[in-house]
């Protein structure tokens, strides 16, 4: 599997799974952008991921703000291939006493922030023959969790969207190239929303976590962006609009 010569995009790229994806597709010969809301944290990943690693600064909720990060990703040249991995979690609340401003927050973040940036993609990854996009999901986008109802239909949404997209972007048209589009929809991952400290300060959501799997383990983001690159990579040529489970057996049934 090789990148080589090609230009990669991760949103959500500074820390957990975004991180490790943009740091395997750098590995393989990518020049990789990443984005983040944080820049000293943006600045320290790219140091990390090293090789041809750029960091932009860019909350995908802010139009204006997506705009700008596409004439910078747009001035570095062609765009082969984007992940979507930017999103947030939310305090567990039942749908009765759900907070519509989380609700929004979640929903502009997840599903609306992931839109504005996958217009932008196809818009430029279809001027070069083989692209592909990924798309992050959740298992909770498969199987909703009680309690998480923003978090669930958020990555419910990415799913649909992912299969609209690829629906769309399937053939050639004219000078548009086709553009894959797929998603992954991963369990409990380590790192990022579960951080060694944030595992430690609720050991009660960890056990849930461990205990809705039939692996009864958390993955390692490296586990996850695996499937990931191979759904970029040409290996997954005949891919389109599919939505992989990297979930230990969540989403198999129940234990």
């Amino acid at each position: 599997m090789s990148f080589a010569n090609r230009n990669a995009l991760v949103t959500g790229g500074t820390q957990g799974i975004g991180e490790t994806i943009a740091h395997q597709l750098a590995a393989l010969g990518a020049r990789v952008i990443i984005t983040g809301r944080d820049a000293k944290r943006g600045a320290e990943a790219a140091e990390r991921i090293g090789g041809r690693c750029r960091f932009i600064a860019c909350d995908i909720a802010d139009p204006a703000e997506v705009e700008r990060m596409f004439s910078d990703v747009e001035a570095e040249g062609p765009l082969h291939v984007a992940v979507n991995n930017a999103g947030v979690t939310a305090p567990r609340a039942p749908v009765r006493d759900l907070d519509l401003d989380a609700w929004r927050r979640i929903i502009d973040i997840n599903l609306t922030g992931t839109l504005q940036c996958l217009r932008h993609q196809l818009r430029l990854i279809s001027r070069q023959p083989g692209g592909s996009i990924v798309n992050v999901s959740s298992c909770a986008g498969v199987q909703v969790i009680a309690d998480q109802a923003a978090y669930s239909v958020s990555k419910a949404g990415i799913n649909s969207l992912t299969r609209v997209a690829a629906i769309e972007n399937a053939t050639q048209e004219g000078d548009r190239h086709p553009v894959r589009v797929n998603a992954i929809a991963p369990g409990p991952t380590l790192g990022g929303m579960n951080s060694a400290e944030r595992l430690a300060a609720n050991p009660e959501a960890t056990r849930r976590k461990l205990a809705v799997t039939a692996m009864k383990r958390m993955a390692e983001p490296e586990e996850v962006a695996g499937t990931a690159l191979f759904l970029l990579s040409d290996a997954a040529s005949y891919m389109t609009g599919a939505v992989l489970d990297v979930d230990g057996g969540f989403s198999a049934g129940k234990f």
